[in-house]
């Protein structure tokens, strides 16, 4: 018996294992069945890690050791987050645990912005512009300010303004020696893509 399995309760250690635990190699049976901690799943591809990772997910939901609003997955990609989402609920049931901070860095971002929109003088209706959206902003706000665009294409001005907001320099921080001839036109169209 594992020493995890014998702080249970003898109500607990009597009870079969869960058939999801029967489709494991010992290794992954393993990292599933460690609940207190860390655990570091290293293997090559199409070895089962996501197997593993969605399984600890249901056993740890499943043994109570944590509520489905407590978790926090995050994956890469949509596609990934979905298919653990689904593979959570097949192994638990429908409605798996619900699991509501599964997902990509950038939805669970988008979703704690908006939930705490406030705190950052946003609201909590704000859009994302993706790149292509920024750059159709910026060629709206050249032609606008009458800013030469063979000059300074939306889209290298898109790349100077991210450069800024990659060092958290604001409008009135952006250092003098890296001011354009059209400075307060780069700056108001900062100001307007922040």
């Amino acid at each position: 018996m594992s020493q995890e399995g014998a702080s249970l309760p003898i109500s607990q250690r009597a009870m079969p294992a869960p058939p999801y635990l029967a489709t494991l190699n010992p290794e992954q049976r393993a990292a599933v069945e460690a609940l207190d901690g860390p655990v570091l799943v290293l293997a090559g591809a199409g070895t089962g890690k996501t197997r593993v990772l969605t399984t600890r997910l249901a056993h740890l939901l499943s043994t109570g050791r944590a509520k489905p609003w407590s978790v926090l997955a995050v994956t890469f990609t949509n596609k990934a987050a979905r298919e653990m989402r689904e593979r959570v609920e097949h192994l638990l049931g429908p409605g798996g645990g619900g699991l509501p901070w599964l997902g990509t860095f950038h939805s669970i971002s988008a979703r704690m912005l908006r939930t705490h929109a406030e705190l950052v003088g946003l609201k909590n209706n704000f859009s994302i512009l993706d790149t292509d959206d920024q750059v159709r902003l910026l060629k709206q706000i050249i032609e606008a300010e009458g800013i030469d665009e063979k000059r300074w294409p939306g889209r290298q001005l898109a790349g100077v303004i991210d450069g800024w907001k990659n060092r958290a320099l604001t409008p009135e921080k952006v250092p003098k020696n890296e001011a354009f001839q059209f400075a307060e036109g780069a700056r108001m169209m900062m100001r307007t893509s922040m």
